[in-house]
């Protein structure tokens, strides 16, 4: 799951992308681009990793990328048994922000979807009658053509303004740390950190996946990330403690043990400094809405 850099083109016929895929099971890998990316999952389960965010999806997921932000979407691994009732199916929409031309999202008229593009750089889970809505459209848009496509990518983005149906995926302190020349070391720990959070990760073995001693790994990482590495890995695992204490049933212990933490107590106390709550009071907060 190396995270790649990828180049997406619309073909001679159209401006941007719209893609209706079903597969045995989403085969990506690691990666990010330059376009926006509107995902909706019609079939399939498993984790998805966008920065430092993981959570997992379920068929009805529907979510927005902004560009050249790193993402990944896992299935469970029932999928990659060869059974023949098992399927991923995605819709996908893939867009430039100068695909009506560079100041076209700049226009008054326009604010509000302008606003929506600098924000999808936190990546935005979309939810609620807004999702509903989108996803009628996003069906309708895989069949129009002309002006209509145009017209549909815009109703689109007009319906993703509501803010009442949004929730943020990463953290605000998330930096975009991807270059074509600097990455590659950077990209094998993120590579190594997505695979094996819920394990035990030693700082020794992931400086020698970047071919680095443990000091110069730790000033490399804090300096494109601005974190250090293990402000990074709690991150990544609060944040898919977070996911199960909404949707899993099990308890605390068994969700710190299940997000790589060793000690019941250290998992309380690092969930309640970055989410400023114990775990049981978030989860009660939730159930109770």
């Amino acid at each position: 799951m190396k995270p790649q850099k990828e180049y997406l083109s619309a073909n001679v016929m159209h401006s941007f992308r719209v893609k209706h895929t079903v597969l045995p099971f989403m085969d990506s890998l690691w990666h990010y681009h330059p376009d926006f990316e509107l995902i909706y999952t019609v079939q399939g389960s498993g984790k998805r990793f966008v920065g430092d965010s993981v959570e997992n999806f379920y068929p009805g997921d529907l979510v927005f990328l902004g560009a050249n932000l790193p993402h990944v979407w896992k299935n469970d691994e029932m999928y990659h048994k060869g059974n023949k009732n098992l399927n991923a199916e995605v819709i996908v929409i893939q867009f430039k922000k100068e695909v009506f031309g560079a100041d076209f999202f700049l226009m008054p008229e326009l604010k509000e979807i302008n606003q929506l593009l600098e924000l999808s750089q936190r990546g935005i889970k979309i939810t609620g009658e807004t999702k509903e809505r989108i996803v009628s459209e996003m069906w309708k848009i895989l069949n129009l053509k002309g002006i209509r496509r145009i017209s549909g990518l815009l109703t689109i983005l007009d319906l993703m303004t509501k803010k009442q149906d949004q929730a943020l995926l990463i953290s605000p302190t998330y930096k975009k740390a991807f270059n074509d020349r600097a990455s590659e070391k950077l990209n094998k720990v993120f590579d190594y950190v997505a695979t094996n959070f819920q394990g035990n990760i030693k700082l020794d073995e992931v400086a020698d996946i970047a071919s680095m001693s443990k000091t110069a790994f730790c000033r490399f990482f804090k300096s494109r990330t601005t974190k250090t590495f293990q402000e990074y890995l709690t991150d990544v695992r609060i944040s898919y403690a977070c996911e199960l204490l909404m949707e899993a049933d099990l308890n605390i212990t068994q969700i710190s043990e299940k997000c790589g933490f060793n000690s019941h107590s250290f998992f309380n106390r690092q969930f309640k400094a970055l989410k400023g709550e114990t775990p049981r009071a978030y989860s009660y907060r939730y159930r109770q809405i």
